[in-house]
């Protein structure tokens, strides 16, 4: 061959391994690039998966808030925004935006230097907007975490506890408490309006010791005040939980009751929990007896006063109340008993003068749904009636004022978009404590934000 061809053949073989390497490094690229793009993604979905999974929007893992932890402080911010209206029932058709601010602090004194067992909470509110309460005249506010904080009233709230575990099982706590945010504990039915049921009837029941002012009978007829100045001892064991509450029977929203506490009397509550298994599924029974030493104005002398404003001068001495409350499980994780649903029930009888309800009930179906991957989800649906007292009733309508028992039905369902991102659908019919006023029915979005 000659050296011509020679040249040729080397040219040609030459040319065919530079493709053959341009082809290989193409392809170790695109393998690259490939890889890369699927590590990326991984990565991302990794950071969407870890971050759906915290528990509030800023909880990041060694972040700020875990940094504070381990010296004992844990901190929480929640915006929970509402829209609801009344589609049918109001003149108006009234609709309205509001929300409010939650600031959680707890606070572990000995993490933070101090002795075992002392425990300190905060809770600062604030409201925002507008809410519909007593826009179609109902006894009870449909959106009872706006009913306290509001526009027209007071616009924040700061609650406050020290607390003192002398042991696992003994605890003492003092301080101001927000009713609300201990009804939320209940298992089952939940409660403070943020979370689960709207209605004040279902987020704060009644506990019967309050202080009824005859200026405001419609906003205040319920006697349980959201916020109580007093303490609390606590005793758990292995066959129930018993607690003691004594404190001032009024509203400790009112500044007078910070700077004169106890000065209209005392309230006094015993409860006692005591857990129950039916079928291997958890439930809990509690009774709880109230009373209180303070005066309210006597409803047997209503139809006999000239004038609403002289009963300031007309009271009796004495709330007496009693409640009997039931959560049953019906259903429960295998790897969580406390995720489940089930039944509640709530009764409450009281001596129906000066307590204006003589009883109440209610009852219904809540719990969290237990659908693979929607654990975090919570619904509900219950029905309520508030029977008034009969000297109450008979007193108004001897002054031309009608007024009746009320009862209604709510549902809800929260979608927990994230840990710390929910969307809740809500509807209330409520038959409305004024006749005059029609079956009434409410329909109301809730978003919370946890951050």
């Amino acid at each position: 061959m000659s050296k011509k061809g020679d040249e040729l053949i080397g040219s040609t073989s030459s040319e065919r391994s530079r493709r053959r390497a341009y082809r290989f490094t193409a392809a170790l690229a695109a393998c690259g690039l490939l890889a890369g793009a699927v590590t990326g993604q991984a990565f991302a979905a990794d950071n969407v998966a870890s971050l759906a999974k915290q528990k509030s929007l800023t909880d990041t893992p060694d972040g700020p808030k875990d940094q504070l932890r381990k010296f004992g402080i844990d901190l929480d911010v929640w915006i929970t925004q509402f829209y609801q209206g009344i589609p049918a029932g109001a003149i108006d058709r009234t609709a309205r935006y509001g929300g409010k601010m939650d600031t959680f602090l707890r606070v572990d004194g000995e993490k933070l230097g101090f002795w075992k067992g002392l425990k300190f909470n905060a809770q600062y509110e604030h409201y925002f907007g507008r809410n519909i309460n007593r826009q179609d005249l109902a006894l009870l506010p449909v959106n009872v975490a706006l009913a306290f904080i509001e526009r027209d009233g007071y616009h924040s709230a700061l609650s406050m506890t020290l607390t003192q575990e002398f042991s696992e099982q003994f605890s003492v706590t003092i301080g101001k408490f927000n009713m609300l945010t201990l009804a939320s504990q209940t298992p089952l039915i939940g409660g403070g309006g943020i979370d689960t049921f709207m209605n004040r009837a279902f987020a704060l029941p009644s506990t019967g010791i309050g202080v009824s002012s005859p200026e405001s009978v419609a906003d205040r007829l319920i006697i349980a005040p959201p916020y109580l100045l007093g303490g609390v001892a606590a005793l758990k064991t292995k066959y129930f939980d018993l607690k003691i509450m004594v404190a001032d029977p009024r509203n400790a929203q009112q500044p007078r009751v910070i700077e004169r506490p106890f000065e209209r009397g005392v309230g006094a509550g015993l409860m006692a929990t005591v857990p129950i298994e039916i079928g291997g599924l958890k439930g809990f029974h509690t009774l709880r007896v109230a009373y209180s030493n303070a005066r309210g104005f006597d409803l047997d002398d209503i139809d006999d006063t000239p004038a609403i404003a002289r009963l300031r001068g007309i009271t009796k001495k004495g709330y007496r109340f009693v409640s009997y409350a039931v959560q049953q499980y019906f259903m429960q994780s295998e790897t969580d008993p406390k995720v489940g649903w089930g039944l509640f029930t709530l009764a409450t009888l009281s001596d129906g003068n000066p307590n204006p309800v003589k009883w109440s009930m209610l009852v219904g179906l809540a719990g969290n749904n237990l659908m693979a991957g929607r654990e975090e989800d919570r619904w509900g649906v219950g029905f309520y009636h508030f029977g008034l007292s009969q000297p109450l009733l008979s007193g108004l309508a001897a002054r031309r004022i009608n007024r009746r028992s009320e009862g209604g039905v709510e549902a809800f369902y929260n979608f927990a978009v994230t840990r710390w991102l929910r969307l809740s659908g809500d509807i209330q019919i409520i038959d409305p404590w004024n006749p005059a006023r029609a079956r009434a029915s409410y329909l109301g979005l809730r978003l919370q934000t946890i951050f």
